[in-house]
């Protein structure tokens, strides 16, 4: 899986307390079954008071500059400067952290088929049926 350029991240808002949002980055990652957001890797998150806009549960959104009046943020003027900021520090992890070895087309290709990805209607059907397997052995 490699990051799509130029350098885009996933970014979650959604509801932590009454009075704040929290804002989580991810990177985005290409699949065989598209560009996803890799939820197993947080790179930043921050808090964000909550402002007059009425918000659903949780949006998601792709960053792509650490620069508050890029178009990426013109839905969330009132927090830009905050979460480009939080993109700056969430691609500074990413670099920080991200593997500097270029994959060879053999192991790239083994990365590709060893990816499931669950569509996210059934991750929790998925998940409990992966539970089942592991405790059907186990007695109380």
């Amino acid at each position: 899986m490699t990051m799509p350029a130029p350098r885009a991240l996933a970014l979650e808002i959604h509801p932590h307390s009454p009075t704040h949002r929290i804002a989580t980055y991810y990177p985005m990652v290409e699949t065989p079954a598209g560009r996803w957001a890799d939820v197993t890797w947080e790179l930043h998150q921050c808090l964000m008071p909550v402002t007059d806009a009425p918000w659903e549960p949780a949006r998601w959104l792709e960053v792509r500059s650490a620069d508050a009046a890029h178009p990426c943020y013109a839905g969330h003027r009132a927090w830009s400067t905050r979460l480009a900021a939080g993109y700056a520090a969430a691609l500074a992890v990413y670099d920080a952290e991200a593997t500097e070895e270029t994959l060879s087309p053999h192991e790239a290709q083994q990365l590709r088929d060893g990816t499931v990805v669950v569509p996210v209607g059934q991750l929790s059907e998925w998940v409990l049926d992966d539970l089942d397997e592991e405790t059907s052995g186990v007695r109380c």
